[in-house]
């Protein structure tokens, strides 16, 4: 609190700084991850409310398309059928994003000396929103992900003379062993650091590893919340003298009103649970049912996130007449006006179209502390879809539905510790920043949480996930994928 204690002091006791909107303006932008849930929003925000002059999106070749295909994907999501809409189609602002290749398997992240110097002439803020969100991996993976990579980012934005603010995309749960997670880094990490971790597995084989990470990780639930915790140490230690702030968001869903309610582009969190509603199925998920869920939209989500940007760019003035070196972080987690598991069947309710649906589909999904109840109908949800796999084969239709039941409880198994428990949290640096926008700020990045309706966000919730399916199969389909669409 000390560092934003003091940002404070310099904010109020001269002229007021810049805005948001001229902090961005005509401003070059650095991204990573812009090709993910988060980062597409982001893009998205930036293009549409902003005069940046131009985001580098750093992009890795992937399935043999190159960054250029890439990012025309990325373009061809429905996010942008705003921008599209604008004059001459939007092309002058898809022109201001320029892809460059990256590898962080290479010492060498940036190949091209050219991309090199343009970064070096230009870049001004840094979004890292990169990083490997599965709960499965292994530590050596997860650690190379979301700790290797991303020093190897700040690495180079050392070499970035221009560079006035870095953000750091981390989790709320990268303390989740902690029953009250406080605005600061816990440094304490096993067996003196991650750094250590990598060099004892060297010379350990893959049997050696999985009887270890138990031990290694601890009280942490999985490999990425440990990763996560792994990369805040590593910035404090090695890059506090950047202008860097670290940003915790909780479990990020579905948009709450930009692009459009209930835009949602993926299945790994809350979106993935709710397939079975969608196709009419009871489910019971594993959990305290008194536990809070702790959930923002996506746009929320970056909307703050943007205003931390802004904040955090202030601290290099603030460094100019202080010597402080702790990294600032923001919890951006709220007390009030959280959803509890035992709401979340009522609130699904809300979005189903029928009638008698809305009446009885508030046990559609339900949260039980029960696991013979949850087994129980784990059990029944496999043998209807057996039956119908098999009733599918024998018509000549794709067998599907015994697949996706498996996928549906293995991300419920996997989120289980996140139902089962609950945190108290610090946030004022988050509510201090929301304080010191003006109203128009404030109605240009809405990410106060205590205001949200979540009867309206949940009435948009359960069709925005299957509108997403609806794409996600079409896109099979012309991609003519032999993987079967959900």
């Amino acid at each position: 609190m000390g560092d934003l204690s003091a940002l404070q002091e310099v904010l109020t006791s001269g002229e007021r700084m810049n805005g948001v909107q001229e902090f961005y303006r005509d401003a070059t932008i650095l991204i990573t991850g812009g090709t993910g849930f988060i980062g597409k929003v982001l893009l998205e925000k930036l293009l549409r409310c902003f005069g940046v002059k131009t985001v580098f999106l750093l992009v890795r070749e992937k399935c043999n398309k190159t960054v250029d295909e890439r990012l025309d994907e990325v373009f061809e999501d429905v996010i942008f059928d705003a921008i599209k809409s604008s004059p001459h189609n939007g092309k002058p602002l898809f022109a201001k994003v320029i892809p460059i290749e990256v590898n962080f398997q290479s010492d060498q992240v940036i190949s091209s000396s050219d991309h090199q110097r343009l970064l070096a002439a230009q870049v001004e803020i840094v979004f890292n929103v990169m990083a490997s969100v599965k709960f499965n991996e292994d530590i050596e993976t997860a650690l190379d992900t979301n700790v290797l990579s991303s020093r190897k980012l700040f690495l180079l934005a050392q070499q970035l003379p221009h560079i006035r603010s870095i953000v750091h995309v981390s989790t709320f749960y990268s303390n989740c062993h902690r029953s009250h997670i406080e605005e600061r880094i816990y440094e304490e990490l096993p067996f003196g650091g991650f750094e250590n971790i990598l060099a004892l597995f060297r010379h350990l084989t893959p049997k050696e590893k999985d009887q270890l990470k138990p031990i290694i990780l601890g009280p942490m639930p999985n490999s990425y919340t440990f990763s996560k915790r792994c990369a805040e140490v590593m910035i404090q230690q090695q890059f506090s003298g950047l202008p860097i702030a670290i940003f915790r968001p909780p479990i990020v869903s579905s948009a709450y009103s930009e692009p459009s309610p209930g835009w949602v582009n993926n299945f790994n969190g809350p979106a993935g649970m709710v397939v079975p509603v969608i196709r009419g199925q009871v489910y019971w998920c594993y959990g305290a049912d008194d536990a809070a869920v702790h959930m923002v939209p996506v746009d929320y989500c970056v909307n703050a996130l943007l205003a931390v940007g802004w904040e955090n760019g202030q601290r290099k003035r603030m460094q100019e007449s202080t010597m402080s070196k702790v990294v600032p972080v923001y919890n951006y987690a709220f007390r009030d006006n959280v959803v509890r598991n035992r709401d979340i069947g009522a609130l699904l309710a809300l979005g189903i179209d029928s009638t008698l649906g809305r009446i009885f589909g508030r046990y559609t999904i339900h949260v039980t502390s029960s696991l013979f109840m949850r087994q129980l109908f784990i059990n029944w949800l496999l043998i209807q879809a057996y039956v119908s796999d098999t009733f599918n084969k024998l018509t000549g239709k794709k067998a599907k539905n015994y697949d996706l039941i498996k996928r549906v409880v293995a991300l419920e198994d996997s989120t289980s510790y996140f139902r089962c428990n609950s945190w108290t949290t610090e946030n004022d640096n988050i509510r201090q920043l929301w304080d010191r926008l003006s109203e128009d700020e404030k109605r240009l990045l809405p990410f106060d949480v205590e205001t949200l309706d979540w009867k309206y966000y949940f009435r948009h919730f359960v069709k925005g996930v299957a509108d997403a399916l609806n794409r996600h199969c079409l896109a099979r389909q012309r991609a003519c994928s032999p993987k079967p669409c959900c």
